[in-house]
């Protein structure tokens, strides 16, 4: 007898808990329905908005460099064959004119060369190389700051997610502090849930970001190296024809 009453009270006291557990399920079931991916960038604050702004340039940026940062705008096969003519035929107007009309950087470093040969003609070889390794290192400093531009928005928006944190973090405890609620333990643990969705969201565009400067940064080494080869080629051709033209300008009579 003594059995049943124990096995009866037993029964009794879980029917009794499952209320409570039904009711405890059903406030986690619709705490984690609010939490939705939405609801948790809209509570993380107005530094969603920088930081989204920071994902675009960043998309953006990315997008450029992909487009741009190619050897077809160092040098390609059809300028060299182009060029290589008007260095046999010592014709000095022709490739002014046609290194003025092509975007490579190789042809820019020639042009402008050929710019300063055409206002000082009796220049002297080493003139017309700094000239030209001055124009061949402002093209490269073009080349790594648009690298750079990217590496700025990945070392900032971590810095910019980790502020909302600290500002969504003070909110709370500011709340909790005015409230007399027995649930100030959750209603932290909400609230830094939801201000850590801005430091998330800063690693994931600061680490995207420093991911593809780490890999455009290499294929700009990759560039200069080949703007230094080609340029310098093209230089020293270019200085071995002047040399010629005032040969022919001194003996012809």
């Amino acid at each position: 007898m003594k059995r049943f009453f124990l096995t009866t009270g037993g029964l009794l006291a879980t029917m009794a808990m499952l209320p409570a557990q039904t009711t405890g399920n059903d406030a986690v079931t619709e705490v984690s329905k609010e939490t939705t991916l939405l609801g948790m960038v809209a509570a993380a604050g107005w530094v969603m908005i920088p930081l989204a702004l920071a994902s675009m340039i960043t998309l953006t940026l990315i997008i450029y460099c992909f487009f741009t940062l190619t050897e077809k705008s160092i040098v390609t096969p059809e300028l060299l064959d182009r060029i290589e003519p008007f260095f046999e035929n010592e014709d000095v107007e022709g490739l002014a004119a046609y290194v003025a009309e092509r975007p490579q950087a190789t042809a820019r470093i020639v042009d402008r060369t050929l710019q300063f040969l055409g206002r000082h003609p009796d220049a002297d070889a080493e003139s017309i190389r700094i000239v030209a390794e001055t124009e061949g290192n402002r093209i490269a400093a073009s080349l790594n700051q648009r690298v750079l531009y990217i590496m700025d928005v990945g070392v900032l928006s971590p810095m910019l997610g980790l502020f909302g944190t600290v500002v969504g973090i003070l909110n709370s405890f500011g709340h909790i502090a005015s409230e007399a609620s027995p649930m100030r333990t959750m209603l932290l643990a909400g609230g830094v849930s939801q201000a850590l969705v801005a430091t998330a969201a800063g690693l994931t565009v600061g680490i995207t970001a420093m991911a593809f400067y780490a890999y455009f940064r290499g294929r700009v080494g990759h560039l200069i190296s080949i703007l230094e080869s080609e340029g310098t080629l093209l230089v020293h051709e270019l200085i071995l024809l002047t040399k010629r033209h005032r040969l022919n300008r001194v003996t012809t009579p």
